[in-house]
């Protein structure tokens, strides 16, 4: 897989390149976040609302920020982990109760999201099929683009979606290789999960800009290829 990064005047861009296939990861002057895949394989005589990318252990720096994406939704880990100790609390005992019930707090609201869906949170992910569907913030639910990350053993299958144009709504924006995904910062229907992708996608910075080979190893990587290339001399 080979990936990419630019600078540009409103933020970095990353793009992951594979089998004719790209997915971009882009912040807009909106300051929205946007993914989308671009099928450069694209076939003129062919209608197509559906295509997908497969994100695998050969690039483990990667993976990993998937597999940090899918823990923090499944686990409605929104904001930062860590708490402010008040000044007033000094033995380490009373520090232990406190953080002892800020943590029972913190889990309580978490349980509001799945008991009473807020957020669309039982939309947003599905445990039992181990998807997360985000539809795209750029026009109404009915008609938006759809992306989907699905969870296997060792990989996550990225799916984007067209729907079906409905009278009386703006249509998403798309081409027929070309299917946009819009996270937006202020107003989305997931809000505050944006704030996962964000994470996400500012932790891109530290993966290594690389053409398949020359970045760091990791065990992970290196046993998945391993793997690979008994499977093929097979």
């Amino acid at each position: 897989m080979k990936v990419t990064k630019e600078k540009s005047e409103f933020g970095l861009k990353v793009f992951l390149e594979e089998d004719g296939k790209c997915i971009a990861f882009t912040f807009g002057g909106n300051l929205d976040l946007y993914w989308y895949i671009h099928d450069k394989r694209y076939d003129k005589n062919k209608e197509d609302n559906y295509s997908y990318f497969i994100i695998t252990k050969e690039n483990y720096a990667i993976y990993s920020l998937f597999e940090q994406l899918f823990f923090d939704i499944e686990n409605i880990n929104i904001f930062d982990s860590e708490y402010d100790i008040p000044f007033y609390i000094e033995t380490e005992e009373d520090m232990r109760l406190y953080l002892e019930e800020q943590e029972k707090s913190r889990e309580e609201d978490k349980e509001k999201y799945r008991l009473f869906n807020h957020s669309n949170y039982n939309e947003l992910f599905n445990k039992d099929d181990k998807t997360i569907t985000w539809y795209s913030d750029e026009t109404a639910h009915d008609v938006a683009n759809i992306l989907k990350i699905k969870k296997d053993k060792n990989s996550f299958k990225l799916e984007f979606y067209i729907q079906p144009h409905v009278d009386g709504y703006d249509e998403d924006f798309h081409l027929p290789n070309y299917i946009p995904i819009r996270f937006r910062n202020s107003g989305s229907s997931y809000d505050p999960f944006n704030v996962v992708f964000m994470r996400m996608y500012n932790n891109m910075k530290d993966i290594d800009d690389v053409n398949d080979y020359g970045h760091q190893i990791h065990i992970e990587e290196y046993m998945f290829n391993k793997e690979n290339k008994l499977v093929k001399r097979k």
